[in-house]
């Protein structure tokens, strides 16, 4: 997982109509739209300590739990968490989609969203018990009406929509 420096900058990619991430010689491109941003980033803004802070949260998250997901991955969730929680619009809930579980909730903040025919892993960004606000991990998940979510998309549901999701535990040596 690459490790944050004072030279990333947020900045927003007219070419690619999306919010970017400056990483020194790297370009990070998100998911995030105009309309899908608070306010449009106008030059670049640095990555400050709040951004650090949660990606820190992120990158400890992931050490603790077992998605199986490669160091680039990891980064990649964890700039699109900060970003979420940074620019994007505050999102009601859209439940409505998903099937209900007696166990609603996650598990080391992965969580299954199911629409019945279709289940994906999430990771859930932010539990206010309410509320979820998740990125979907997989690389998409119809809901039905000719709509589907994309990767990293962000959706608010209620907690009874997730399901836990336990990955596999890597068997560990003892001796």
């Amino acid at each position: 997982m690459l490790q944050p420096d004072s030279n990333w900058r947020w900045y927003y990619d007219h070419q690619h109509d999306r919010l970017a991430l400056l990483l020194g010689d790297m370009l990070f491109l998100t998911p995030y739209r105009t309309k899908h941003l608070v306010y449009t980033v106008s030059g670049e803004e640095s990555f400050d300590l709040q951004d650090l802070e949660v990606y820190s949260q992120i990158a400890n998250q992931l050490e603790h739990c077992c998605l199986p997901l490669s160091a680039a991955q990891q980064t990649q969730l964890a700039i699109n968490v900060c970003a979420v929680q940074r620019f994007h619009k505050p999102l009601m809930p859209k439940s409505w989609f998903f099937t209900r579980s007696e166990t609603g909730g996650h598990h080391h903040r992965l969580a299954w969203l199911s629409t019945g025919e279709y289940r994906a892993k999430v990771w859930v960004v932010e539990d206010n018990h309410s509320s979820c606000l998740c990125l979907l991990l997989d690389d998409q998940l119809p809901l039905g009406t000719g709509k589907a979510m994309g990767q990293f998309e962000a959706i608010r549901v209620m907690p009874d929509c997730l399901e836990p999701c336990f990955e596999q535990q890597p068997l560990r040596k003892l001796a």
